[in-house]
């Protein structure tokens, strides 16, 4: 009896062992279909191939007959269908999933998978099935998606899910919650170099990027254009086969690399093709996070768009005041503030029955030329002009920059701009056309002057009483003459050879003002 009783044993013992090494393959299977899973979703960067991989893998591994994966809105709480396995796709796509009612509710909750019954009755009639498998998606510690499948198949027919399938497809679901992650954080990578990309492409410095050997990594757009050479000739190449005909530019890269110091160089001559440009010049080291030297940024300013600027200024008020509105940015700031200013204006006298007898072509000839003659005058004496109305000037002394012989140089200018029409004149007869004849009106007083408009458009102007004054004298004023009031007389005294004439009555003035007069 105790040989049998000891073959039994034995006989159990093979059993169990059986059985532990059928559980240890079927853990080990789970484990290697867990990690093929993870190697296959950390791969993707795409969330549409995320979704589709983890939903039609999971239902493969757990043996579900349909499933169904959700994703939060970003703009609600809304969840949506992003991945549909064996349902009616359109039918889904009309219900509003949300963390309210049913299994959302519970999962938001609790933040676990669970298995829903057939008593549950947890959306079973929507989804036409009897069991459950809900697990959640988690990013940031809140729920944003949840992985659902539907009814197992076996062979003996449709049954519920088990504790094991449950543990499987809370891995399924973990894996999925970091690739999700990282699929977020390759999206705000891309977002982020794309947005680097546009600020260094859409930028007017040229910006050129050297890695610890020498390679060039990354140029922009106005770098380029200053190289004048195509992005793929420059980029992955050495600098020294970029710039190889450059020797000054080489050197002061090889300086660089070696004092890891930064370089700035004014008015440098760069070579842009077979011509050289003038440009300010950069070289500044990269270190990375360990302080060690990673490489070179070049940073270049194109002084020919900045000297085109500055001339175009130039136009408009004259060379030294270009200048000291250059060296202060406050003084190209939006606003106004109160200061005293003088005005001049100058007016054709007779121009409207003028041009009726002439062609718009000879007009514009004849007002360019007549305005080029006036304008020098006005730099000469360093007014500011402000603006050119039909065959109106209208000049500022005192702002944006002041000067003690402000009003002295806006009378010199009236006074000299009638020696200019008469040399401008002469010609003009010559050619057949009748003179010019013009009237000139100056004030002096309190006005707000500054950057009047918006950031994107502004106009430098004065407003105020004093203006509309000096814009009255003009119209006042007879051919060949120049009224001014009497702040400009109590100002520039006996100097010059201006006489007092009679009172005038003025728009907006309630009596009349006291004027002198100076005849050309």
């Amino acid at each position: 009896m105790a040989k049998i009783s000891s073959k039994k044993s034995v006989e159990d013992l093979e059993k169990q062992l059986l059985k532990k090494n059928k559980d240890l393959n079927a853990k080990y299977l789970e484990l290697e279909t867990l990690l093929d899973l993870t190697n296959t979703i950390n791969s993707l960067e795409d969330l549409d191939e995320l979704f589709f991989s983890v939903l039609s893998l999971s239902s493969s591994i757990i043996n579900s007959s349909k499933g169904l994966l959700l994703l939060k809105n970003d703009i609600s709480n809304i969840f949506d269908p992003v991945s549909v396995f064996n349902l009616d796709e359109k039918n889904i796509k009309k219900q509003i999933f949300n963390t309210r009612t049913g299994f959302l509710k519970k999962l938001n909750s609790d933040k676990k998978s669970f298995i829903i019954s057939k008593e549950d009755n947890f959306n079973h009639d929507l989804f036409q099935s009897s069991y459950s498998l809900v697990s959640p998606i988690i990013y940031n510690k809140k729920l944003v998606g949840a992985l659902i499948l539907f009814d197992k198949e076996t062979r003996s027919g449709i049954c519920d899910f088990s504790k094991n399938d449950l543990k499987l497809l809370d891995g399924i679901s973990m894996q999925t919650s970091i690739a999700y992650q990282n699929v977020k954080l390759v999206e705000s990578l891309k977002k982020s170099n794309k947005l680097n990309d546009n600020i260094m492409s859409s930028i007017t410095t040229g910006i050129i990027e050297i890695n610890l050997f020498g390679e060039i990594q990354f140029v922009n757009k106005e770098a380029i254009r200053l190289l004048k050479k195509d992005e793929k000739e420059v980029l992955g190449n050495h600098y020294l086969i970029i710039f190889e005909n450059d020797e000054l530019l080489t050197n002061i890269i090889q300086s660089v690399e070696e004092d890891q110091q930064r370089v700035f160089e004014t008015e440098f001559s760069l070579r842009a093709g077979k011509k050289k440009i003038s440009v300010n010049i950069s070289f500044s080291p990269v270190f990375d996070e360990k302080k060690n030297f990673s490489g070179i940024v070049i940073a270049i300013d194109d002084l020919s768009k900045i000297n085109k600027v500055k001339s175009t200024f130039k136009k408009y008020v004259s060379k030294n005041i270009v200048d000291k509105l250059l060296e202060s940015e406050d003084s190209l700031n939006l606003g106004g503030k109160e200061s005293e200013v003088t005005i001049l204006f100058s007016d054709i006298r007779g121009f409207t029955s003028m041009s009726e007898k002439l062609n718009p072509t000879d007009i514009v000839k004849l007002l360019n030329k007549y305005f080029q003659s006036m304008i020098d005058v006005v730099f000469k004496y360093n007014g500011t002009l402000d603006k050119i109305v039909g065959d109106e000037l209208m000049v500022l002394y005192g702002v944006p920059l002041k000067d003690e012989e402000d009003t002295h140089n806006a009378v010199k200018t009236a006074i000299k701009m009638f020696d200019a029409l008469d040399l401008f004149n002469k010609k003009i007869v010559k050619e057949g056309y009748k003179p010019f004849k013009i009237g000139i009106g100056i004030n002096k007083g309190k006005a707000v002057s500054g950057n009047i408009g918006s950031e994107q458009q502004m106009n430098y102007t004065v407003i105020g009483d004093t203006i509309n004054l000096g814009a009255r004298l003009c119209s006042h004023a007879k051919s060949g003459q120049i009224l001014i009031s009497e702040s400009v007389k109590d100002r520039i005294g006996d100097q010059y050879n201006f006489k007092r004439i009679p009172s005038i009555e003025v728009k907006g003035k309630s009596k009349p003002i006291d004027v002198w007069s100076y005849r050309h």
